[in-house]
């Protein structure tokens, strides 16, 4: 092949014979000595060999058709070569070159992310190259002469899209990491962890990785993809799972999903501990399978109407056919170029973009539930806390009435009796009211408590509280004192014949006769003791019930004697 400055680049493919090993460890020497018979490649594809087992030899001749001496760069275009050893025969010597992904950056002829060798040529001179490609991985031997000015505006342009692309993977991974960490939603941490295995995998692949980070791996390079693609398939299931709800609206998909994800986990297992090249070919069969039975899986949830179901299939859809083009082409299915070299980068690209959409919708999703959350549970917190409120005041109307009146009558008791007082003497002082104590006690109420029992006792006590609240007025305070006495305070009251008038009514109501649950009618009478005060000069509750005792045994003491104002009771 004649290589003239006036071009910037020349296919060496089509200008190339290659030759398979066939096991044997050949050295150069060996190689000239007996020539084996190199097969023609008159086309780039007849170079995409695929998984083959063995190494593979290429030759050429380049003749430099220029007066001056020319210094060119030899090219291969696939980045994923272990050992790539490029032999320069002259008339006079043999220069030996050694790049590859497998190889320490600092040992490659050039740190490039590709196996790179420049070459220099005398002035119409011929030389011959013998490449010698080691890899167990596909063997696509695509390899050009370019000039060095030609490879280094084609390398920029490429590390341009390459940063691009990985900037894009990094600042999804990180993003979807920090929605885990705020949201706690899993599928965020599952799209993370299949953005790192699947971006470490193409890092590696591209010779990014091993130009930059990792290049002491040696031949373990190679697994480092298997385990990475075999690692994103694992995670991008569980992403579906999680993504789809495939628990809730599909479960028979569910179910299926988590067997396969159980064969990926054996399938990662398998990349660690298998031989490098079938640990490679699982991972395209892994792969594969994952894209395509996710794909199924979301073509179904779109007929079930899941929710983000369409994003997902039309996401993957992008996807899977880059992982196609990607696996078929490591099998020598596909030809080799532009596009089955960086397919699965685009189409990973475009998919990986828009499921983060989908994400983004799922998150404001969840950002307006949470709200609506937050808003149903403050209502309910305002809610509970109103019929808590109203719980506690009835609990504290219902205790501060038992703290006040009597259970059996329903007039005040003691403690109710007290603060009544309080307020109506506080009031007779202010206003110069005359204010008047009744305590009323009964009489021949115990043989009542012994000839018909207690029960019966206490139906007679509320009979009675009845009368005595039906008499009094409804600004007067009725309580019961104790056993079977009784009090009524009575405010702004006239003069002493009007007490005397309520004093009688009170004996007739409470004498009338009372018919117990057993049928039996009996009465009991009552005495009275009044005392009263009038304005300022009004003294203290206990001093009026003093007062009002001593008159009600003074009118027990006069019954007793038959002096009673209006008669004994009958018996």
């Amino acid at each position: 092949m004649l290589a003239s400055p006036n071009q910037e680049s020349y296919p060496l493919a089509s200008n190339s014979v290659f030759w398979h090993a066939s096991g044997q460890n050949v050295t150069l020497n060996e190689l000239l000595v007996q020539p084996p018979v190199f097969e023609p490649s008159s086309h780039a594809e007849d170079l995409n060999l695929g998984y083959t087992q063995h190494d593979v030899w290429l030759r050429t001749q380049v003749r430099n058709d220029s007066s001056e001496a020319q210094r060119w760069m030899v090219q291969f275009e696939y980045p994923f070569l272990d050992h790539v050893t490029l032999y320069t025969l002259r008339q006079t010597s043999i220069e030996a070159q050694q790049s590859g992904s497998a190889l320490p950056v600092d040992q490659r002829a050039l740190a490039h992310r590709q196996a790179v060798f420049p070459i220099e040529m005398a002035a119409q001179e011929t030389i011959t190259l013998y490449t010698h490609v080691a890899a167990s991985g596909s063997k696509m031997l695509n390899y050009n002469l370019m000039t060095p000015e030609a490879f280094y505006a084609q390398n920029d342009r490429h590390n341009f899209w390459l940063a691009t692309y990985f900037g894009i993977l990094l600042a999804l991974g990180l993003y979807n990491l920090m929605l885990f960490f705020g949201l706690k939603e899993r599928v965020f941490l599952y799209y993370s962890l299949f953005t790192l295995g699947f971006t470490v995998a193409i890092l590696t692949f591209n010779g990014t990785g091993t130009l930059m980070f990792w290049s002491a791996l040696g031949d373990n390079t190679s697994r480092l993809v298997a385990i990475g693609f075999t690692f994103a398939s694992t995670m991008a299931t569980l992403f579906t799972q999680s993504f789809l709800n495939t628990k809730g609206y599909t479960p028979r998909w569910h179910r299926v999903l988590s067997y396969f994800r159980i064969y990926c986990s054996l399938a990662l297992i398998a990349t660690l501990l298998l031989p490098i090249q079938p640990a490679l070919r699982l991972m395209d069969v892994t792969g594969f399978m994952a894209a395509l039975l996710m794909l199924i899986c979301g073509i179904y949830c779109v007929t079930q109407r899941v929710p983000s179901s369409r994003l997902f299939v039309v996401a993957w859809s992008l996807f899977l056919v880059g992982a196609c083009v990607f696996a078929l082409r490591n099998l020598g299915i596909l030809p080799a170029n532009f596009i089955t070299l960086h397919g699965i980068q685009i189409g990973s690209a475009l998919e990986m973009l828009l499921l983060s959409f989908a994400l983004a919708a799922r998150f404001n999703k969840l950002k307006r539930q949470k709200e609506r959350a937050q808003a149903d549970m403050v209502m309910t917190l305002k809610k509970q806390e109103t019929v808590l409120e109203q719980k506690v005041a009835a609990r504290t109307k219902a205790l501060e009435h038992l703290a006040n009146y009597d259970v059996l009558t329903g007039l005040l008791n003691r403690h109710g009796l007290a603060r009544s007082a309080e307020g109506a003497l506080e009031r007779t002082r202010q206003h110069n009211h005359r204010l008047a104590l009744l305590m009323l006690d009964l009489d021949r109420f115990k043989p009542i408590n012994d000839d018909y029992g207690h029960e019966a006792g206490d139906f007679v006590l509320q009979k009675v509280a009845k009368r005595i609240s039906n008499l009094a007025r409804k600004r007067d305070h009725c309580a019961r004192f104790g056993g079977d006495e009784f009090i009524i305070i009575m405010e702004n009251i006239g003069h002493d014949d009007t007490l005397a008038t309520i004093e009688a009514r009170i004996g007739e109501a409470i004498h009338s006769p009372i018919e117990l649950p057993c049928g039996k009618r009996v009465s009991v009478s009552v005495s009275v003791g009044i005392s009263t005060c009038q304005g300022a000069e009004c003294a203290t509750l206990e001093s009026l019930l003093r007062e009002a005792d001593s008159q009600m045994y003074a009118v027990k003491s006069r019954r007793a004697t038959g002096c009673c104002r209006y008669g004994s009771a009958n018996p």
